[in-house]
């Protein structure tokens, strides 16, 4: 979390103080935040719900992601894009990132098969992914791109909203993303269809409440991961703060860049330097070795600086549920032994990506705070500077 303080505790206030704190209620917190996001994202439809996971689920829903489909999801990402596959019945088929530390379109035109029916790249640690490069790729082989934006939120991509660029996005306000409200999530689309879809797996009775949404042809038997106007509300106040935040830290990261390659250090791949989210510098060695000595100085510096293969359930590797084929709660549930999945049965290993574990071994990346003044960017620059003077000397 970057910043929460009155705004929200304001915005929070005078709704219970309205006493209309139910989701459908007069207040309509939750409806101006969908509103306001869409209008953000260039227009597209909004549903909030409980969490990046639950907008994923969602969202895979609507794009009629089922049991006999494939899905391919990036080697370094949070397990929860690959349990939402999972959850939808689909099997999860693990890509290997690129040195953008984000999925490979290489690796995804080698791996899209008969039964792929979805893409969902992930702009992790607020890194954008080469979106041109994989939509191109899915309009030739004919799959659906879901945007895994929830480490990402308020970013770009070349001059477009991260989210708004596939057929579906979604997002995570969880307490450590750009904007909070301790949980949360959206799953977006400017697809009608599969906004009404998963708009039924978000929230089982919604046309209860919203009689415009009563269509019976269209209704499943749906969950309920509807946000509460609680969550609206702190969001409505955070939307405030992001613009602003997202641009120091870019302004940052540009600085930061190219201090490190003017000591000779190598920046990872940058898909959209100017519209990105700036959370993370990042820069690639040649050895897991030189990685780590660079890291270590960082952190006796500055107190900061990691590797991503260190980063646990961010690794397919850390994903035990499914490296284990645990896919449900009851045999007969479980995607993994479903017929339908027969013939999309891989062998999950530890050495199945193996380009992605290199890279994330070799790769560096160092937080940024849209509260860092300039004497903190400079702190930070001479901790650039020294460290790699220590490690390419």
């Amino acid at each position: 979390m970057y910043r929460i303080g009155q705004p929200e505790v304001k915005r929070v206030e005078n709704l219970l103080e309205s006493g209309e704190i139910f989701r459908y209620g007069k207040a309509g917190e939750c409806d101006q935040f969908e509103a306001d996001w869409g209008r953000r994202l260039g227009g597209v439809q909004v549903r909030m719900t409980t969490s990046g996971t639950t907008s994923l689920y969602c969202a895979l829903v609507g794009l009629k992601v089922g049991p006999g489909d494939s899905v391919l999801v990036p080697a370094c990402t949070y397990m929860a894009t690959a349990l939402a596959v999972v959850a939808a019945g689909a099997m999860p088929i693990v890509a290997e990132v690129d040195e953008s530390i984000t999925l490979s379109p290489e690796d995804v035109a080698r791996k899209i098969a008969p039964h792929t029916k979805a893409i969902i790249p992930v702009h992790m640690w607020g890194l954008p992914c080469n979106m041109d490069a994989l939509m191109d790729i899915a309009e030739k082989r004919r799959v659906k791109v879901l945007e895994d934006a929830c480490q990402a939120v308020g970013g770009g991509y070349k001059g477009r909203a991260l989210g708004s660029i596939g057929h579906a996005g979604a997002f995570s306000f969880n307490y450590f993303k750009n904007m909070t409200s301790g949980e949360g999530g959206a799953f977006v689309s400017a697809d009608a269809s599969v906004f009404r879809r998963g708009s039924v797996a978000a929230d089982c009775c919604s046309y209860y409440w919203n009689p415009e949404e009563h269509r019976p042809d269209e209704q499943f038997a749906g969950l309920n991961f509807r946000a509460t106007e609680i969550s609206g509300a702190i969001l409505n106040a955070q939307l405030e703060r992001i613009d602003e935040m997202l641009d120091r830290m870019r302004g940052h990261k540009r600085t930061l860049t190219k201090v490190g390659e003017d000591a000779g250090l190598t920046s990872i791949t940058n898909n959209s330097l100017d519209d990105e989210c700036g959370t993370h510098v990042g820069f690639i060695f040649q050895t897991e070795e030189r990685a780590r000595a660079f890291a270590g100085e960082m952190k006796t510096l500055t107190g900061r600086a990691f590797l991503p293969i260190d980063t646990g359930r961010h690794v397919y590797t850390r994903w035990d549920p499914i490296m284990r084929k645990q896919g449900a709660h009851h045999p007969a549930l479980d995607p993994f032994r479903l017929p339908e999945n027969e013939a999309l049965q891989i062998a999950y290993s530890e050495d199945m990506c193996a380009q992605s574990l290199d890279i994330l071994s070799r790769a560096v990346l160092i937080g940024m705070h849209p509260d860092n003044d300039r004497e903190k960017v400079e702190e930070i620059a001479d901790a650039i500077r020294e460290s790699a003077k220590e490690v390419l000397s």
